[in-house]
């Protein structure tokens, strides 16, 4: 695992991993720190209250902040004595949340399958009956869409992280479309064993 110094404020800690969004002046999704409890505290403290955070990867310096999302921090104590804290927008819960019922936010590591989170995220967040076979059309359909799918930038590690814009009522009408229309995608779930539909 490769470390990278992060700072704020004269505070600097180690990153290894860092997902940004890159067209949004470099907002912070997901970050991944260790070192000295007091500097990871002091850091995470830092962010939170808005104040920017530099970190230097492979020779290139990325001045960082957040945006009005609210943070998820979760920290440990490690058996060397260092700490470790990872730090994420509650937006990547999977929870129903009035203010951003339409918005949803995975981060996944490269052994998690990201069809399984996209469609648990979705079916919590929406109130149309969803099929976990539709996974992939459901992908696709969001795809197709104008702004439904934001892939983020990863700067350090191996976690990627995607963020989910979209409305439900169109929603609801791709997938009463595809239902009218028979789609083998859509409607593979309702065949029973022998029967088809056509």
């Amino acid at each position: 695992m490769k470390l990278f110094p992060i700072y704020s404020l004269g505070i600097k800690a180690f990153c290894s991993d860092m997902i940004i969004d890159t067209e949004n002046e470099g907002v912070i999704y997901f970050m991944s720190l260790c070192g000295y409890q007091a500097t990871v505290k002091g850091l995470v403290a830092n962010f939170l209250e808005y104040h920017g955070i530099s970190i230097e990867i492979y020779g290139e310096e990325y001045y960082l902040t957040r945006n009005s999302l609210g943070y998820k921090v979760q920290m440990k104590k490690l058996p060397s004595g260092l700490s470790h804290a990872i730090v994420f927008p509650e937006l990547a819960l999977p929870k129903r949340d009035e203010t951003n019922q339409n918005r949803i936010l995975i981060i996944v590591n490269q052994h998690e399958n990201l069809l399984n989170l996209f469609y648990r995220h979705l079916d919590e967040k929406t109130d149309i009956p969803l099929h976990p076979s539709w996974s992939q059309w459901l992908w696709n359909m969001f795809e197709y869409q104008e702004n439904w799918i934001h892939e983020l930038t990863t700067l350090a590690g191996n976690y990627r992280g995607y963020c989910f814009n979209f409305s439900s009522n169109r929603l609801y009408d791709l997938i009463s479309s595809a239902l009218q229309r028979n789609l083998p995608d859509v409607i593979g779930c309702l065949e029973k064993k022998g029967i088809r539909h056509g």
